[in-house]
């Protein structure tokens, strides 16, 4: 093997091997930031599909303890990690619980949750039009009647 031939294959390995880790580092990276959100799935699905269901079916009492535990596992997340997007989850929890308190006679408690909807609302849709209390209690049903048909 002459010293050029020696030379090339060494240079091609050292170009392969600096390649090869930098695209596995890449990858690898790019996993793991999907692993991180990932693992909140489960946990918000579970609390957002026992509300869900509690709203629907369950005395006040029940429906309010599920809807405020789904709430506050979601906000503690928000809090735990800058990096956790709920989706709109947080702003339909407190419409629900606005929901609940309407049909408690509850009026203040109503006022107030829906006044938190609007307010997390605001933060991520600045540039809408804001909508009616009965437009964002009509999305709720409609989002619980699409669930219940999956």
């Amino acid at each position: 093997m002459t010293r050029a031939i020696k030379i090339t294959f060494l240079t091609a390995a050292i170009l392969g091997l600096g390649f090869g880790v930098y695209l596995g580092y890449s990858e690898a990276n790019e996993v793991s930031d999907s692993l991180e959100s990932i693992q909140y799935i489960a946990p918000t699905n579970i609390t957002s599909d026992f509300a869900r269901i509690q709203f629907m079916r369950a005395e006040t009492d029940h429906a309010r303890q599920a809807v405020l535990l789904q709430i506050h596992l979601l906000e503690g997340l928000e809090q735990a990690d800058k990096t956790f997007h709920e989706d709109g989850a947080v702003e339909f929890a407190y419409i629900r619980l606005a929901m609940i308190e309407e049909a408690a006679d509850q009026p203040d408690a109503e006022q107030h949750a829906l006044a938190q909807a609007r307010a997390r609302y605001r933060r991520v849709h600045s540039s809408s039009e804001e909508m009616t209390d009965d437009e964002l209690k009509k999305v709720v049903k409609r989002l619980d009647q699409a669930a219940d048909n999956l």
